[in-house]
């Protein structure tokens, strides 16, 4: 082990000086003894621990005395650890190649994920594993995880359809157009790079170029007292598929009223300066919240009646079984992690969009 250690501290040691040189060449020959099952060349060891002891042995003999008894076994740590790492790095970039993220389990955590709010999966750490007697499962999970990671790796080589993922309540912007091609986009609409997105959306003329659509997906976290990322996510979601199921009596805009309420969740920046997505996220209360909603329904040009219709379906099966079968596309035949996902001219992206990709 300790030509091997040796031989990666003097193979980086020589990429920066040449004085390194000619010790990683012994230690690559004393490697390549090892690994066919030789002895290693004992004098290159004593040649190199000669080295490093001793100038220690001079200044601090404590600590030469201890490096000589147990240089053997640092190596030995040494190159389990590099193993480890090499392994961690790989199995990183693999991620990172498949699911857009190095973390799967906590897509925030990765700086390359780009600008997406992650569907976070919930691993037990190990002092709660300790804790609750759960120490396999703690043990297990980088395997799971693994195996999972390389299951999908068709699915990053696939091409990708939105009419594969079209939900039964689907509505467009713009009248459909046979002749156009079909746009989908997976939101949340408490999701701060959902609303980035919209606006690069509307911002490279999108939708007039596609059949666009969308589906509502309020992220889940077991983690958080609503049980869900954002606190009102599933108030608004629950609230703009309801309005998909009343008409609007006057439409002057000639644009389906879940389109206006969603741009005007993403879009309206009140008086004071705070966005209303914002305090939909962290400053209403759920009475606020509801209340607030029905002044926008009355915006949009619904009546008393119809706003109190939207509000009972809003809370109805009829809309939990819509969400269900939109969570449904998500969870098992998208399997995003990360919001905003759009899918269009065959391919996926799972992280906000730039405008000039989307021209």
């Amino acid at each position: 082990m300790f030509c091997i250690a040796a031989f990666i501290v003097f193979a980086i040691l020589s990429v920066f000086s040449a004085t390194y040189r000619p010790l990683a060449a012994k230690a690559w020959h004393c490697v390549i003894r090892r690994v066919t099952f030789r002895p290693c060349d004992i004098s290159f060891s004593d040649e190199v621990k000669g080295r490093l002891i001793g100038k220690m042995i001079l200044t601090h003999p404590r600590w030469a005395r201890f490096l000589d008894r147990w240089i053997d076994w640092l190596a030995f740590a040494f190159v389990l650890l590099s193993i480890w790492s090499v392994l961690y790095l790989a199995v990183a970039g693999l991620n990172l190649w498949v699911w857009g993220t190095c973390r799967p389990a906590n897509v925030e955590s990765c700086s390359l994920s780009g600008e997406a709010c992650g569907v976070n999966k919930y691993q037990i750490n190990l002092l709660d594993a300790v804790r609750e007697g759960r120490i396999g499962e703690w043990t297990v999970a980088p395997f799971a995880q693994f195996a999972e990671t390389v299951s999908r790796i068709p699915d990053r080589l696939r091409r990708w359809e939105a009419t594969d993922f079209l939900p039964p309540t689907a509505t467009y912007p713009l009248a459909k157009d046979p002749a156009k091609p079909y746009a989908l986009e997976v939101l949340d609409p408490g999701c701060t790079f959902c609303r980035k997105l919209l606006s690069n959306i509307q911002s490279a003329g999108f939708e007039n170029r596609y059949n666009f659509t969308y589906i509502l997906y309020p992220i889940p976290d077991a983690k958080k007292d609503t049980g869900y990322k954002f606190a009102k996510s599933l108030l608004l979601a629950q609230t703009i598929e309801a309005v998909k199921m009343v008409s609007l009596k006057t439409n002057p805009k000639d644009i389906p009223p879940d389109w206006q309420l969603l741009e005007i969740i993403f879009n309206r920046i009140d008086p004071d300066g705070l966005d209303l997505q914002t305090k939909f996220n962290i400053a209403f209360t759920t009475e606020q919240a509801q209340a607030r909603l029905k002044e926008l329904l009355k915006e949009i040009g619904y009546g008393p009646a119809d706003i109190t219709k939207i509000t009972r379906l809003a809370a109805g099966d009829d809309v939990a079984h819509s969400l269900s079968e939109q969570k449904e596309i998500v969870e098992n035949r998208l399997r995003t992690i990360k919001i905003p996902t759009l899918v269009f001219d065959g391919r996926r992206y799972d992280r906000v969009v730039d405008v000039k990709t989307l021209k």
